[in-house]
């Protein structure tokens, strides 16, 4: 199994591969573009997708632009393959980006597994997950 996680911030990737299963074989990538050329050419089991890439992404969620391809760019990416991902989580604690993102994915005709947990959630499950 091949885990993919997408994050702009260097500590979430410090905080994810403290919990990340030892058993997966987990790339981390901090663009739009690095997600992308990753899932095209290794075809991941499991992705992990954040939406805010840069700080001014956050405008997005108050109708703003960005100008920094995001985790949709990602989905939009993804709704095009043949072969998606089979499992995607959505971390991203930007709440109306993420529902997008959870609405678009679940409209493959693949049937992508999604779901949507805020990074702090994701960490806690994980945490707990490991314990046992």
């Amino acid at each position: 199994m091949t885990v993919m996680f997408l994050d702009d911030m260097m500590e979430r990737h410090r905080s994810f591969k403290y919990v990340a299963p030892t058993d997966v074989e987990v790339k981390y990538v901090y663009t739009a573009q690095q997600a992308i050329d990753y899932i095209e050419a290794e075809h991941p089991t499991q992705v992990f997708l954040d939406h805010d890439l840069s700080e001014e992404d956050i405008m997005v969620a108050v109708g703003g632009k960005s100008s920094v391809p995001t985790g949709m760019t990602v989905v939009d990416h993804i709704l095009k393959m043949d072969r998606p991902p089979m499992s995607i989580v959505v971390h991203s604690c930007n709440g109306p980006a993420a529902e997008e993102m959870v609405a678009r994915l679940k409209e493959h005709p693949a049937g992508i597994k999604v779901l949507r947990i805020p990074f702090p959630h994701l960490m806690h499950s994980m945490r707990e997950s490991r314990k046992t």
